[in-house]
């Protein structure tokens, strides 16, 4: 009985040797290349992956196989390929879209690693083991855009419409790939307040048409037009912003007819045409208030309010009595002020006015020439009166000396 136990343990031990020295020289994998055609991908790309190796092993009692692992950087699986377990040299290609991946990358990049996977189990002895032999580190980026505005102008006029169109398109597209189908969020913005949001869906060119009318949608000043592609996973969160400054009209008065020589008694008639554009159109100021101010050397003469009709026409007539006239002085200065609106800026026309000099000298020196006669008449009359009562005076001094003497 001894003997035999003797007998069997040895064999026992040789097979067992056998088996392990079996499995030693049995199960081999060579890894010969992994590599992929790119290290950053945009998240529509394709990965291209290639990898050949040498793959040995007792298919007998053994099982092994390798596969490629993809995973992010939290080791969670995102895609695996089929196991390969021939044995021999072998060469594999796999072709993987990131769009089936589904990932959610939240900032403008998402970090994945590509692994090149061993397994092997031994049946007999249940030894098992798995190993990476090789891993690629690869990026995947969300694309950029960019923003083509057509029809734009920073500064318009109150009242004015503007028509845009917007064109989205790949920044890094051979062929400028245009953003069919997208979203587009529209914000305008003033003083940090949103005052209007409206979302649009580009056409198969990336084209968005918008048409902002300066009353309804604007602010007076400064406004800021925001185009923004969010929560897509394809395209990072661009932002486009634009400054449109909407400014006050600029009215405009035109001179009808204006004498600014006036003569005696002459009244001072002025008409004028008051209007604005927009959007390239002549709109008359109707009934619209100006201000007119007359002024002589600085010192206000005059001041009163008119109105224009409907068609933007004002007709005023001024006596000359009514800004006192100095006759030391013929210049005058006349405002005429169209203070400003919601609608309108200021405006203010000045016009200088001259009162005819020549007539104004005529009538001085025929009233010197009147004085000068009257002062002359009034002499030779005194003259003529001192002449009489001193000759009357004379007469009567003789008759008493007469008289004296006969006495």
């Amino acid at each position: 009985m001894k003997k035999k136990y003797v007998i069997i343990l040895p064999i026992l031990i040789i097979v067992e040797l056998l088996s392990v020295i079996n499995f030693v020289n049995a199960f081999s994998c060579n890894l010969i290349s992994l590599n992929t055609n790119q290290s950053e991908y945009y998240i529509d790309d394709s990965i291209k992956i290639n990898a050949s190796w040498e793959l040995n092993y007792n298919d007998n009692n053994e099982i092994a196989y390798i596969q490629i692992h993809i995973v992010d950087i939290f080791d969670q699986f995102i895609w695996n390929s089929s196991k390969y377990n021939q044995i021999g040299t072998y060469e594999k290609n796999w072709t993987v879209n990131i769009e089936d991946f589904n990932l959610d990358i939240k900032n403008s990049s998402y970090i994945l690693y590509i692994k090149f996977f061993v397994f092997f189990f031994h049946i007999d002895t249940a030894s098992t083991m798995c190993n990476y032999i090789e891993t690629i580190e690869i990026r995947v980026m969300k694309r950029n855009i960019l923003c083509e505005l057509i029809g734009y102008k920073d500064r318009i006029k109150l009242g004015e419409n503007l028509s845009l169109v917007a064109k989205f398109y790949d920044e890094v597209s051979d062929i400028n790939q245009y953003l069919g189908n997208q979203t587009i969020q529209f914000m305008i913005s003033f003083n940090d307040l949103l005052i209007h949001r409206c979302n649009y869906t580009t056409n198969m060119s990336g084209v968005i048409s918008i048409r902002l009318l300066s009353l309804t949608h604007l602010k007076l000043g400064q406004n800021f037009l925001i185009f923004s592609i969010v929560d897509n996973n394809l395209y990072n969160d661009s932002k486009f912003i634009y400054e449109i400054y909407v400014d006050k009209n600029d009215p405009i008065i035109d001179i009808i007819s204006f004498n600014n020589n006036l003569e005696e008694n002459e009244d001072l008639e002025i008409k004028l045409y008051c209007y604005y554009y927009l959007n390239q159109s002549e709109k008359p100021l109707a009934n619209y208030t100006l201000l007119i101010k007359i002024f002589d050397n600085k010192t206000l003469t005059f001041i009163n309010e008119y109105k224009t009709d409907k068609f933007g026409i004002l007709e005023v007539s001024i006596s000359q009595d009514s800004f006192n006239y100095n006759q030391r002085n013929q210049d005058f200065i006349i405002n005429i002020f169209l203070n400003e609106t919601y609608y309108l800026d200021n405006k203010t026309l000045t016009l200088n006015l001259n009162l005819n000099q020549d007539y104004y000298s005529k009538i001085i020196n025929s009233f010197q020439i009147k004085i000068f006669s009257f002062t002359s008449v009034l002499i030779i009359i005194i003259i003529l009166l001192s002449y009489l009562i001193i000759n009357k005076k004379s007469k009567s001094e003789k008759l008493l000396t007469e008289l004296i003497i006969r006495y």
